[in-house]
C-alpha cells in the first residue's frame, strides 16, 4: 500500500494518469477544498480523514468519469460531514457538481428525527439516493465508489458495525452495482462482504485460489493456443482472456450445486469477445465442434438479455486433458456494458466519443438504450412502494428471482420465484411446513402448490396429524424445503428398514435354530460386517444390503473347520423347500432319486449346483461355491462321490395350498440398488400378500430375485406386478410357472 501524499500535483499526475480529459482548474479548486474541510478529521484506522476523498476521485477517474464528477467525489462528504453548506458549495463549484455532492449526501444532515428507527432512516436515505439518480445518474457512481473505499478499509472498523457495513453492502450495494451494469464493482463489493460475515470460507476458497494458481494459469494458456488456433483458420478475429472467479461467486456455486471447492476449481475460464452478433454464434458453433457441450444447453444472454442488459453466451465445454472449461462469448459492446454499464454510456453521451482502442466503433445507441432502460427502472420502482416496506422492495427488485410474501401480521418472507405456500411454510419454521396440509392466499382457500407473487398474504393450514409427501418435491422450489423433505423420507425409510431388518433377522434365527438372541452376540456379528451398532446392522438387512445368506455364511464360518462325512451328512440336508416344488433336478437324465439340499448353503433354482452322494441316503446339492469346511474338506478327500447335476424346470409337482389360495413365485431382474429388497417388500404390503420366501443374488450392476408367496388367482398376482413395475430400476419380470 502505498504512502498517501496529499500534495496536489502528485494527485493529479495520477488522475491524468487515469483520466487523460480533465480540468485541472476545477479538479484543483475541489481537492483544495476538501483538504480543507475535512482538516483536522480522522478515520477509525487513525488516518487522515481526506484520505477518502482522494481515493474515491482516483476510482472514479480510473471509470473514465468526467471532471465534475471526479470533483463531487472529492466532496462527497463536505456536506455530511463538515461545517459548509450547500451554498456554501454553490458558491464556489456551480450547481452541477453541488448536486451531484447532494444527491450522496444523507438525509439527517437536513432533518433528523429522533423518532425514527434506523430501519425507516436508511428507507429514506435510499429513496433519496434513488431520486438523485434519475435526476443524474453519476450520483450511483460516486455512491459506489465511495463505498467500494469503504469496504476496501473496513478492517479497522468495530467488529459491530463492520457486520453491518458488510451486509448492507452484499443486500444492496453489490446488487446495484449489478443493476446498474457496473460488473467490476459488483464483483470486488461481494468479495469483500464475503470476506467479514464468512471469513472461514473466504480464506478457505483463498487457499485452494493460491494452491492452484501456477496450475490453473498454465491450463488457461493451453487452451487459448487451442482456441485461437481455430479461430484463425476460420479467419475470425477475437481477443480471447482467461478469466478469474471471484470468491463470492465460487461460494455461491458450491452451495447452489454442492460442490467441494476442489471440484470448482477443476474449471478453467475463457471470455472471447469478437467484432459481430453473427460471429458470436459462429465461435460457439466452433467451440462445440472441436470440444465435447457438457450439456446441449446453453445460456444465451444475446438474444434474452438480464435485466441490467447484460448479453453474452455461455457455455461449458470438455477441453484439453479430459477438463471443464467454461466460455463465454460476447461483442466488445457487450463486454464494455458488462463490465462498466451505465459508466459507459455516461462517457458516451458526455464527451462524445470514446477514448482509446475498439470503444471508438462502438454503436453508441445501445449506451443509450441502457440508460434510458435503468432510469425507468428506478423510476418505476419509486411508485411502487411509499410505506415503511421500502427496503424490501428495493432489496426484492435487486434480485429479479426472488419474490416477497407477507405473513398475515405483516412479516416479509422472501422466496425464490414460482415458490408455493408450502415453500413459504418451510421458510417460517421447518414442523409447519411438515404438517402443512392446505393454505389460504389473500384469505381464500388455494391449493398447496399455487405459484405465490410478490405482496400476497398466506395462512398456512396445519394438522397435528399432517405429513409431509414426496409429491411435494416435484413442485417445490426453495432449497431449504427440499433438503427437510428429502431428509424426512431418508429418516423414515431409515426407521422403517430397522423394523423390518429386526424381524427378518430374527424370525431366521429361530427358523434356523441358532440361538443367538443377545445383544452381545448380534452385535459382535454386526462387527463381522464392520458395523458398530445394531440399528444400522438392521437397517442394511431391512434394505436388502446384507443378505442372510451373508450372515449364515459367517456363522457356519465360526463352527470348527473339519467335519466327517456322517456329520455332514447328518446336519447338512434339508427337505425341498416348497418355494422350489415346482422345479426338479436333473441327474444324467435320471429324476427319480432321493434328493436331499444342504442347509448350509440353501441352494435355489438358478443357483450353479453340485451333488455329493451320500451313503444310503441318495443325494445331497450344495451350491457350487458352498463354503461349509466339511463339505469343503470332503470335495478334496473323496471327489469321485461328487457328481454333476443341475435343475429341470420342465418337472412339476402339485401346487401347494393354503385355503383356496396357491403358491406362486415371480422372478425380478432390476438395476443393483441398495433399496431394492425394502421397495419389493413395500409392494407386497401395499398389495396385502404375504411374503413366503426370497431369495436374491447379485450379479455385476444386477440384482436377480425369487419371491414366493400365496395369492388368490391370477388377477391378484398381475396387480402385483403392475405394483412392483412402477419401481425405477426395475427391468424385467417373470412369472415362474
Amino acid at each position: 500500500m502505498e504512502i498517501f501524499d496529499n500534495n496536489l500535483q502528485t494527485f493529479l499526475n495520477k488522475i491524468s494518469q487515469r483520466q487523460p480529459i480533465i480540468d485541472k482548474k476545477l479538479l484543483s479548486r475541489a481537492f483544495l477544498f476538501s483538504r480543507k474541510a475535512h482538516s483536522g478529521q480522522t478515520r477509525f484506522s487513525g488516518e487522515p480523514y481526506f484520505v477518502h476523498p482522494v481515493e474515491v476521485a482516483y476510482i472514479l477517474a480510473e471509470m473514465k468519469m468526467d471532471t465534475a464528477t471526479i470533483s463531487a467525489g472529492l466532496l462527497h462528504d463536505v456536506l455530511e460531514d463538515t461545517k459548509y453548506s450547500y451554498e456554501d458549495l454553490l458558491r464556489t463549484f456551480g450547481k452541477t457538481v453541488t448536486d451531484l455532492v447532494d444527491g450522496v449526501t444523507k438525509l439527517e444532515k437536513y432533518h433528523y428525527k429522533s423518532n425514527n428507527t434506523f430501519q425507516e432512516r436508511q428507507s429514506e436515505n435510499f429513496r433519496k439516493l434513488l431520486i438523485s439518480i434519475t435526476k443524474d445518474v453519476r450520483v450511483i457512481l460516486i455512491k459506489l465508489a465511495d463505498r467500494l473505499h469503504n469496504m476496501r478499509t473496513l478492517a479497522k472498523i468495530p467488529a459491530e458495525r463492520k457486520q453491518r457495513i458488510a451486509r448492507e453492502t452484499l443486500d444492496i450495494y453489490a446488487p446495484l452495482a449489478n443493476r446498474f451494469g457496473l460488473g467490476k464493482i459488483k464483483s470486488e463489493l461481494e468479495d469483500l462482504s464475503f470476506k467479514y460475515l464468512q471469513p472461514e470460507e473466504y480464506f478457505r476458497i483463498s487457499r485452494v485460489v493460491k494452491q492452484k494458481k501456477k496450475e490453473r494459469d498454465e491450463y488457461i494458456e493451453t487452451v487459448k493456443r487451442e482456441v485461437k488456433k481455430f479461430l484463425d483458420g476460420a479467419k475470425i478475429e477475437a481477443e480471447i482472456h482467461g478469466r478469474s472467479k471471484h470468491f463470492y461467486s465460487i461460494y455461491r456455486k458450491k452451495i447452489s450445486k454442492h460442490l467441494d471447492y476442489k471440484d470448482i476449481y477443476d474449471f478453467a475460464a475463457l471470455r472471447i469477445i469478437v467484432p459481430t452478433v453473427e460471429e458470436c454464434y459462429e465461435v460457439l458453433g466452433l467451440i462445440q465442434t472441436h470440444f465435447e457441450p457438457v450439456t446441449k444447453r446453453f445460456r444465451d444472454y444475446i438474444a434474452h438479455p438480464k435485466q441490467n442488459n447484460y448479453q453474452s453466451l455461455h457455455t461449458v465445454v470438455i477441453g484439453p486433458q479430459n477438463r471443464k472449461v467454461e466460455i463465454q462469448i460476447r461483442t466488445k459492446e457487450m463486454h464494455l456494458i458488462a463490465e462498466e454499464g451505465i459508466a459507459a454510456h455516461w462517457r458516451y453521451k458526455e464527451l462524445g466519443n470514446f477514448d482509446t482502442g475498439y470503444e471508438k466503433s462502438l454503436q453508441k445507441e445501445i449506451f443509450q438504450q441502457n440508460f434510458e432502460k435503468q432510469i425507468n427502472w428506478i423510476r418505476n420502482l419509486l411508485k411502487q412502494q411509499t410505506n415503511e416496506n421500502f427496503m424490501e422492495t428495493l432489496k426484492m427488485n435487486l434480485y429479479p428471482d426472488i419474490i416477497v410474501a407477507m405473513t398475515p401480521q405483516g412479516d416479509c418472507i422472501k422466496l425464490p420465484k414460482n415458490a408455493t405456500p408450502v415453500d413459504f411454510a418451510f421458510a417460517i419454521h421447518t414442523q409447519l411446513g411438515f404438517h402443512c396440509i392446505g393454505a389460504k392466499v389473500n384469505g381464500k382457500f388455494v391449493p398447496i402448490r399455487t405459484i405465490l407473487q410478490t405482496g400476497d398474504t398466506v395462512e398456512i393450514i396445519t394438522s397435528a396429524n399432517g405429513k409431509p409427501s414426496k409429491d411435494w418435491l416435484q413442485f417445490l422450489k426453495s432449497t431449504k424445503a427440499k433438503q427437510k423433505i428429502r431428509t424426512y423420507f431418508r429418516q423414515k425409510e431409515y426407521e422403517d428398514a430397522i423394523i423390518l431388518g429386526k424381524e427378518i433377522f430374527s424370525k431366521k434365527i429361530r427358523k434356523r435354530h441358532y440361538g443367538i438372541k443377545k445383544e452381545e452376540e448380534i452385535l459382535a456379528l454386526a462387527k463381522k460386517f464392520k458395523i458398530n451398532d445394531l440399528k444400522t446392522f438392521y437397517a442394511k438387512i431391512g434394505r436388502g444390503e446384507i443378505l442372510f445368506r451373508q450372515i449364515e455364511e459367517i456363522i457356519n464360518e465360526e463352527k470348527p473347520e473339519q467335519m466327517d462325512a456322517k456329520e455332514v451328512e447328518e446336519n447338512s440336508f434339508r427337505t425341498l423347500p416348497e418355494t422350489t416344488q415346482s422345479v426338479g433336478i436333473r441327474i444324467d437324465e435320471i429324476d427319480s432319486l432321493m434328493i436331499r439340499f444342504a442347509k448350509c448353503c440353501l441352494p435355489q433354482p438358478g443357483d450353479e449346483i453340485v451333488g455329493y452322494t451320500t451313503r444310503g441316503r441318495g443325494i445331497t446339492v450344495h451350491r457350487s461355491d458352498c463354503r461349509n469346511p466339511g463339505f469343503i474338506h470332503l470335495k478334496k478327500s473323496e471327489p469321485e462321490r461328487i457328481i454333476r447335476i443341475e435343475w429341470d424346470y420342465s418337472f412339476k409337482k402339485k401346487k401347494t395350498k393354503i385355503g383356496n389360495r396357491e403358491l406362486k413365485q415371480i422372478k425380478i431382474i432390476a438395476v443393483n440398488k441398495s433399496n431394492f429388497l425394502h421397495r419389493i417388500r413395500e409392494k407386497f404390503i401395499k398389495c396385502g400378500i404375504d411374503l413366503e420366501k426370497t431369495d436374491l443374488q447379485k450379479k455385476r450392476n444386477q440384482v436377480i430375485g425369487r419371491f414366493s408367496f400365496f395369492a388368490n388367482d391370477e388377477q391378484e398376482v398381475q396387480i402385483l406386478i403392475n405394483e412392483i413395475l412402477e419401481i425405477r430400476g426395475i427391468l424385467r419380470i417373470e412369472k415362474i410357472k
